[in-house]
């Protein structure tokens, strides 16, 4: 789909489908070329007909102009049901649908008017045509955009056919039905040779027979619509008690999280206290660097304690020091014994809130080691810097994702492995926050790549 904007609203349109459609009305100009009366022999069966006095014969020619007629009328038809269908014109998204029926009312007639320039044909646009075209606008403003074309084009053939019959029924022919010659030479010998009725009759049961079948369809596909549609919004619906469920749980762990991290600041503050006092009264160099290496671990911990409670905080390290903080974190877990490390900026530093960073390289080999396969797979990560950026790169040679599946990877809820689906826009979300970005690169079948982009500390 190609979207031109405009001051006002927007167009929307299908290129192939449009290029498709137009073929196939350029078909239906030149298809008297390929198939007409005389090739399908309906005349000799009218002549047979009237010589032997044969109803069969007559019946024949009938049912054989009926599928010459439709055959012939089907590529126009079709082709611009199909450029209809691949246009939408919206004014402050409201689709403006009257130029969906206006491309219909200004195609059709044309085709009509060219055929009879071209072949000197007289293609008679009369009230069956127009029925076909009542049809065509309707299905577009039922707007079951849900449903696939061919399927609505099989209603469209259905109509087509149908009413084609109603051309051949002598009955109809004071109502402006059947102008066309064939169609008057074959009521005339129906009339010729006594059997109007059966004609008649014939007539009837068929159109009745196509129009039932089309009718049928129409509310198939309409039931296909409203199902589709409700099933959508039961997804919806799903999604977002998901995200208030995962929302709540999140902000109960959260602060259950702030509090027991709140509480370990007390014992931490007595601990530096303590230790300053012991180094105050110690004179033992050995027992001095023992004590300062305690301080710096302490230090340590309550900067890492100060960035879970404040996730807004963030210090500068080392990218070595985020990964080996990273793989203690993942060392219970079962993938960390399939990862291949490297590591080319070791020295580059990065301004990070390293929790919330490590939760993001988590959250990604998470990903990866639900892509791979279990017993052989293998997640890589490689790290390196490149114009003042460090990226941070997590690599499987798993599934990888569908093509159609690359716009809406980041929304949050979605998920083709039935999890909540927060996964990826947490991610997006947290590079953000660090002024860096994330990228996707994958190829079905053969793997992925999710590439963590952070601005590297120049100076430092």
């Amino acid at each position: 789909m190609t979207v031109t904007n405009f001051k006002w609203g927007k167009i929307v349109w299908d290129l192939k489908r449009i290029v498709l459609g137009i073929f196939l009305v350029i078909l239906g100009v030149m298809a008297p070329y390929i198939i007409n009366v005389y090739n399908f022999g309906i005349y000799d069966l009218l002549a047979s007909s009237i010589r032997e006095q044969d109803k069969n014969d007559l019946i024949i020619a009938a049912f054989k102009l009926v599928i010459l007629n439709s055959i012939r009328c089907l590529p126009h038809y079709i082709g611009t049901f199909i450029i209809s269908e691949s246009i939408a014109v919206y004014l402050k998204d409201k689709i403006l649908s009257f130029i969906n029926s206006g491309i219909v009312l200004i195609i059709i007639p044309t085709v009509y008017h060219m055929i009879n320039h071209v072949h000197g044909i007289h293609y008679d646009l009369g009230i069956p045509a127009l029925i076909v075209v009542i049809i065509m606008i309707s299905l577009k403003k039922l707007d079951l955009k849900t449903v696939s074309t061919f399927k609505k084009t099989i209603v469209i053939v259905l109509v087509l056919m149908g009413v084609q019959w109603m051309d051949i029924i002598p009955e109809l022919s004071t109502f402006q039905f059947g102008r066309g010659e064939t169609s008057q030479d074959i009521k005339k010998a129906a009339e010729f040779i006594g059997c109007s009725d059966v004609l008649t009759m014939t007539s009837v049961m068929f159109f009745a027979i196509f129009t039932s079948c089309a009718l049928l369809i129409v509310k198939l596909i309409s039931d296909e619509h409203k199902l589709i549609i409700t099933m959508d919004k039961n997804k919806q619906i799903e999604w977002e008690l998901s995200k208030t469920r995962f929302e709540a749980l999140q902000a109960r762990n959260y602060m259950e999280l702030k509090n027991l991290v709140h509480d370990l600041k007390t014992p931490l503050t007595s601990m530096q206290a303590l230790v300053s006092v012991i180094e105050l009264m110690e004179e033992n160099p050995k027992k001095l660097s023992y004590l300062k290496r305690i301080e710096n671990s302490i230090d340590r911990l309550s900067n890492m304690i100060s960035e879970i409670l404040y996730e807004d905080k963030k210090n500068s390290v080392t990218i070595e020091e985020l990964m080996e903080f990273t793989f203690s974190q993942i060392s219970p877990f079962p993938y960390a014994s399939k990862i291949k490390y490297i590591n080319k900026a070791k020295s580059s530093k990065v301004n990070i809130n390293k929790i919330g960073i490590c939760r993001a390289v988590i959250n990604a080999l998470d990903n990866a080691y639900d892509a791979i396969d279990k017993k052989d797979g293998n997640i890589w990560i490689e790290v390196y810097n490149s114009d003042n950026k460090v990226y941070i790169d997590i690599i499987d040679d798993g599934i990888g994702i569908d093509e159609k599946n690359m716009k809406v990877v980041w929304e949050r809820g979605f998920s083709t492995k039935k999890s909540t689906g927060f996964g990826l826009g947490l991610i997006k979300e947290t590079m953000e926050k660090h002024q860096g970005k994330v990228e996707i690169i994958s190829m079905p079948q053969k793997g992925t790549c999710i590439s963590l982009v952070l601005p590297e500390v120049i100076g430092q």
